[in-house]
């Protein structure tokens, strides 16, 4: 049955009721079913992969991960996943993944993951992420150093020695970086020292790069900076490409081009 045709017995109903002036009982439950045929008429129109990668949020072009829910009966040998279109749930071999250490968050029931999978034999998973595992506030220490005005150059950097107790107090003390890896590809920067207050005092803290989008891609994680253009459309300025080394519930280290960088999960989450 069509949507409209669907919506207008239902206002014939309503305004059958009206006449017989039960108004007040009738508008609440009629109103209701006229949402829910609204909503489900909305599955007669017709969806192609494209606004199904969109709606999913996950997938980039090139990108061979399959995404789903995991489901009960997963094993150290066998994921079993539920495809985020609805279809009937696959099984994968993850055996040789787990020998290699490459399965990154343990599959819970429910849990959203992403499996790449083997290039000869779809059936075996070169690697898993826990997508869930990975989202989160993850943090870092990081230490000042000296402003290079301020000692030889050949000391910038290093750590500084012989200073009053009192400007260690002031001054040396770590803070924490780090990242909140959201839903629908979403990183927000966490702890970085604002502009204003980076110009000042004798120190300096590292800069902290301000990711605002994440993907995956193929196994590897992608981090955007992005800017607003004149239109206010979000534009990509940089992206680093990251690999995870470990997971788990409390640790998280990324493999970047030129370092290894280490998280702790904040508590709260």
């Amino acid at each position: 049955m069509h949507l409209r045709s669907i919506f207008f017995d239902i206002l014939t109903i309503f305004a059958a009721q009206l006449i017989q002036n039960d108004m007040k009982r009738t508008i609440i439950p009629l109103m209701t079913a006229a949402l829910m045929a609204i909503a489900c008429g909305s599955n007669d129109t017709k969806t192609d992969d494209s606004q199904t990668v969109n709606n999913s949020g996950l997938t980039m072009p090139g990108d061979s991960t399959i995404y789903g829910l995991a489901c009960d009966g997963c094993t150290d040998s066998l994921l079993i996943l539920m495809p985020l279109d609805g279809s009937d749930p696959d099984t994968f071999n993850i055996f040789s993944a787990n020998l290699e250490h490459k399965i990154y968050g343990r599959p819970s029931i429910g849990d959203r993951m992403a499996i790449v999978p083997n290039g000869e034999d779809s059936t075996y998973a070169d690697m898993v992420i826990n997508i869930d595992r990975l989202q989160g506030e993850w943090r870092y220490q990081v230490r000042p150093r000296l402003r290079r005005h301020l000692t030889d150059s050949t000391a910038v950097g290093q750590e500084p020695v012989n200073l009053p107790d009192s400007f260690v107090r002031r001054w040396l003390q770590p803070k924490e970086y780090g990242y909140d890896i959201r839903r629908d590809n979403v990183v927000r920067p966490v702890g970085a020292v604002p502009a204003s207050e980076a110009k000042r005092g004798p120190v300096e803290y590292p800069a902290l790069k301000r990711y605002r989008e994440w993907h995956i891609l193929n196994g590897h994680i992608l981090f955007h900076e992005t800017r607003r253009d004149t239109t206010g459309l979000r534009k990509v300025i940089s992206t680093d490409t990251a690999d995870i080394v470990l997971l788990r519930r409390d640790t998280l280290v990324l493999r970047f081009a030129n370092h290894e960088q280490g998280f702790y999960r904040d508590k709260k989450d």
